[in-house]
């Protein structure tokens, strides 16, 4: 069985990010002059704006300060991995990630990590916290050339694990996929609707579960992933 898996937000607390982008939005800052909060605002403003088009671009932290240096004047090109680089060493995943991929992996199934993060990021990450031991590849949307809204996506894949309502319940789910959502499920619902403003409160996943540790303590753990070998 095929089983895919988000990254960010998942296995992966999404502020682990929060340095990263900070560090961008300081190196921007000193060469115009301004607070580095300020960058950073707009950089999460214009990746919000990407987002509500389904744009790959909203994925690519490169272009999204790239294009918030220039809108501030400076003539600078950002690459995120070079402050990357820096942190992600220190990225915690979250409690039981991955005991959930090795469990997965021991009963015989095949992981597929799925994320609307770029490839030149998320491969760094996969690497550095050891989760290329347990999955068998990786789908982006500059890979796949969409993001988790198109059935490409989930191609295959029997199970999709992940903690947005829209890209890792909604589309999977009109895809055919079973769906298992992790997290704060009301919270999520809230963000979808600040983002998109979609109200998907209608839809139910699957299965859902406050945490990765959750998952693995419920009993459906055993229906979700029965052994394949």
């Amino acid at each position: 069985m095929l089983v895919l898996i988000d990254l960010d937000g998942t296995l992966l607390p999404l502020n682990a990010w929060d340095p990263v982008f900070q560090d961008a939005s300081r190196y921007i800052a000193e060469r115009i002059g301004v607070d580095w909060v300020v960058i950073y605002r707009a950089a999460k403003e214009l990746n919000k704006s990407l987002l509500r088009g389904f744009s790959i671009k909203a994925f690519d932290w490169d272009y999204i300060f790239t294009e918030v240096a220039h809108r501030f004047g400076a003539s600078v090109s950002i690459d995120i991995n070079e402050f990357l680089v820096n942190y992600v060493h220190g990225f915690k995943p979250y409690d039981g990630a991955y005991d959930l991929l090795e469990t997965m992996k021991d009963l015989g199934h095949r992981i597929i990590i799925a994320t609307n993060g770029l490839y030149k990021y998320q491969s760094i990450v996969i690497k550095e916290l050891g989760f290329s031991q347990y999955i068998d590849g990786i789908r982006t949307p500059d890979l796949i050339g969409c993001p988790k809204n198109c059935c490409e996506f989930f191609r295959d894949g029997r199970v999709m694990i992940g903690d947005n309502p829209l890209f890792d319940v909604y589309y999977p789910s009109m895809c055919g996929l079973v769906t298992v959502f992790i997290g704060d499920w009301e919270n999520r619902l809230n963000y979808v609707r600040d983002v998109w403003g979609l109200d998907l409160s209608g839809i139910k996943p699957t299965y859902s579960f406050k945490s990765l540790v959750d998952l693995l303590d419920g009993a459906q753990a055993n229906t979700l992933f029965p052994s394949y070998q």
